[in-house]
């Protein structure tokens, strides 16, 4: 807690290593970032979240396009920064990797039939909790980037959920049921669905059965991360 209270005072530094940033460095230096696990391709990136999903659900879960920029793995240095961005305050580091993912997918792919970006929502008296989405705050940084709209009042989180870290495979997969509700303007739409990171892909299918029951044509997903099985 106190270094992500010193990173808020002085947040030309490496959130890792407290060294000066330089330009075009955020939140992390070069040298840090080195550190990350990215994939290599987005196709890559691509093919691992079908294997994950499918080896959960199935063909319960189809999805139009899949894109995740780095590799999750635990004790990690993203870890570290994932965390300080979704429970420290540091909301600022959404943005960041949503503009880094977003020029990662428009580097792979024709994004001119994605008609909106939907983050998956918190419920209520978590972002109250929280103050703030991390997921949203991913979308904005995607949709500033692709220049397509963040629509968040498509999807709510009519449940209350625990949170899915420390949950079996299973768990996980019965957490999110039935949580979610999209709205009626969701009708036809190509969305693309937005989390932070994706383990199982439970809290992503829970969403994106909702948008589908709510008559979302085509259901793109994106997240920052992408858990491998250790």
């Amino acid at each position: 807690m106190r270094e992500q209270q010193l990173h808020l005072l002085f947040p030309h530094v490496c959130l890792l290593c407290r060294k000066l940033l330089l330009p075009g460095e955020e939140p992390c230096c070069n040298s840090c970032r080195a550190d990350f696990d990215p994939f290599n391709t987005p196709a890559a990136a691509e093919e691992l979240l079908r294997r994950t999903i499918a080896a959960h659900f199935g063909e319960q879960f189809l999805f139009e396009r899949g894109w995740c920029r780095y590799q999750f793995h635990k004790k990690s240095p993203l870890q570290q920064v994932l965390h300080a961005m979704k429970y420290e305050g540091l909301f600022n580091l959404g943005r960041s990797f949503g503009r880094q993912l977003g020029e990662w997918i428009s580097s792979g792919a024709d994004t001119g039939n994605i008609e909106c970006i939907v983050p998956v929502p918190l419920h209520p008296l978590k972002k109250i909790e929280r103050s703030y989405n991390q997921s949203e705050k991913i979308a904005e940084g995607i949709a500033q980037s692709l220049q397509k709209p963040l629509r968040r009042e498509l999807l709510i989180r009519k449940r209350y959920t625990v949170s899915q870290t420390g949950l079996s495979a299973e768990a996980r997969k019965k957490n999110p049921e039935g949580a979610f509700q999209a709205a009626k303007d969701v009708a036809g739409r190509h969305v693309l669905l937005v989390d932070d990171v994706v383990t199982t892909g439970a809290t992503m299918a829970a969403a994106a059965s909702a948008l589908r029951e709510g008559g979302a044509q085509r259901i793109s997903l994106a997240a920052v991360a992408l858990a491998i099985k250790e």
